[in-house]
């Protein structure tokens, strides 16, 4: 992954209820705790896009209750009692995962799911919401940056400490299909999904990255184009990322936040 984003000189802009210009893109990444057991603990990555909403892959939260949920908004350096910014943790009132995800022994099925929290979200400078798509929206060939504290390197339970983040060009369906099977890799890539990549690997989400942003700016904003949901390895040739495809199911987010896109 790329170093990360400095959090020097911000300048933000809000035009109704999503982020309209930001120097920076780490706004929108949150992270998830929960506990299943005792001494099981998870990180999944998510996007703010509401005072009141969060939205994360449906396979970080689907087996969890509300109360097994925590999100921390404005992290940028994990576990650490000097941050840059502060950092601000809210409980979870209720969780809406979408009614046709389905995990599956490749990606999941329909990957996203809807927290809203048990308090108001006060934008600061390094809080503010990601805009959603329009239904549909293609972004075929257009560049995303995808944020976390995921691994650096396949395979590895080391964690960076501070948020990391990647540029990846948004590929056709068929060609992330075909790039997988020249590696013997069978994988359907649905239309509720979406791939990320470079051909020769490089650049990519990793394990602990689930739920994160792909992001894409467009006419000065930021919007929530991808989910990180799966991947067979991280930045290996011809094995892009595949996400979960936000303008698939906005309908679906709309509905559920009350938002307008």
């Amino acid at each position: 992954m790329m170093q990360p984003p400095s959090l020097t000189d911000r300048t933000f802009k809000y035009h109704g209820q999503c982020l309209a210009e930001a120097n920076n893109y780490g706004y929108g990444d949150v992270q998830q705790r929960f506990k299943k057991q005792r001494c099981l603990q998870q990180r999944c990555g998510g996007s703010l896009i509401s005072r009141r909403h969060v939205v994360t892959a449906g396979h970080c939260v689907a087996r969890a209750t509300p109360r097994q949920v925590h999100v921390t908004l404005g992290d940028y350096v994990i576990n650490s009692a000097v941050e840059p910014l502060p950092a601000y943790t809210f409980g979870v009132r209720t969780i809406n995962v979408h009614p046709y995800f389905k995990f599956t022994p490749q990606a999941d099925r329909f990957d996203v799911a809807v927290l809203t929290l048990e308090r108001t979200v006060h934008f600061m400078p390094h809080i503010a919401p990601i805009c959603l798509p329009e239904k549909n929206e293609d972004f075929l060939g257009k560049f995303g940056w995808a944020a976390g504290w995921g691994a650096l390197n396949p395979g590895s339970r080391l964690r960076p400490k501070t948020l990391q983040a990647v540029d990846v060009p948004v590929l056709d369906n068929r060609v992330c299909e075909r790039w997988h099977r020249s590696n013997g890799i069978n994988v359907v890539i649905y239309p509720e999904m979406l791939c990320a990549g470079y051909r020769g690997g490089g650049k990519d989400s990793c394990q602990g990255d689930s739920g994160g942003p792909l992001m894409h700016e467009k006419t000065g904003r930021w919007y929530l184009i991808g989910i990180v949901s799966a991947g067979y390895s991280c930045a290996t040739r011809g094995q892009p990322g595949i996400y979960h495809r936000v303008a698939n199911t906005v309908d679906w987010i709309s509905h559920i936040t009350q938002i307008s896109t």
